[in-house]
């Protein structure tokens, strides 16, 4: 391979793998650490990667002395901690060589083409999670079963909106309004529960902890920037989430 063609096959690679590092919810320091591993792995100097959020601004300098900047912009963001297991696994591969560097890049263009998990599945694990979320706030037989109608109904709510920060913000709120309204109403048509366990473990998946758990550790490690957008974009969500709940307990008193 000509080393052009090899340097643009390394700036490929590091950036697609920073790109399904930030949509799959991974964190500020491992997105930044494995863009820079690669590219030095293959002789790339003064290698400078800033990771946000909603993007990452990488640049080296190759082996001729031309300097290169590429940009990574994202607009979809998720949590999906098994593709960010998945693209480490490959990127320590190509940084040790275990991998060739070709084939690491087809790995990782196969993960971003992947199909997403069927929605039987994610609808099946927000119900059960939600239902047993209302047992452990000290929730019945009757709760649970709320409950997990609660989670299977938001779960399904959402293929109706995409990951933009608008749409996943008015989803949240939706889904904490439904989840109270469904709760609220069952309590009253069959008095044999608690709505607030009902309330609590359905919004439970929804709530943003592993949002701000990343949001923690980017401001502990310095990058502030990033610590106070995820700050930010975590702290919106659980306000939507309570006022889709308030809203519905206010109007039903």
């Amino acid at each position: 391979m000509e080393y052009g063609a090899k340097t643009d096959l390394i700036a490929q690679t590091a950036r697609l793998a920073g790109r399904l590092l930030l949509e799959n919810g991974a964190e500020t320091y491992r997105v930044e650490d494995t863009v820079s591993y690669i590219c030095k792995s293959f002789g790339l100097t003064e290698v400078s990667v800033l990771s946000l959020p909603t993007g990452t601004v990488y640049s080296f300098v190759d082996a001729d002395g031309v300097p290169h900047c590429e940009v990574i912009r994202i607009k979809v963001r998720t949590t999906n901690l098994g593709q960010v297991a998945r693209v480490n696994e490959i990127s320590r591969g190509i940084v040790t060589g275990a991998i060739p560097l070709a084939e690491g890049y087809e790995r990782l263009d196969a993960l971003s083409r992947a199909k997403p998990q069927p929605l039987w599945l994610a609808i099946l694990a927000s119900a059960v999670s939600a239902a047993f979320f209302s047992l452990l706030f000290g929730g019945n037989a009757f709760d649970f079963l709320i409950a997990l109608l609660c989670g299977a109904v938001t779960r399904a709510l959402a293929v109706l909106f995409s990951e933009d920060s608008v749409s996943s913000t008015l989803y949240t709120l939706l889904s904490g309004a439904i989840s109270a309204a469904i709760a609220v109403f069952s309590v009253r048509l069959y008095p044999l529960g608690n709505q607030t366990s009902i309330i609590i473990g359905a919004i439970m998946p929804l709530l943003p902890g592993l949002a701000i758990t990343n949001a923690i550790r980017d401001t502990v490690n310095g990058d502030l920037v990033s610590g106070v957008a995820r700050t930010a974009d975590a702290l919106l969500k659980a306000v939507a989430i309570a006022a889709g709940v308030g809203a519905v307990l206010a109007l039903c008193r």
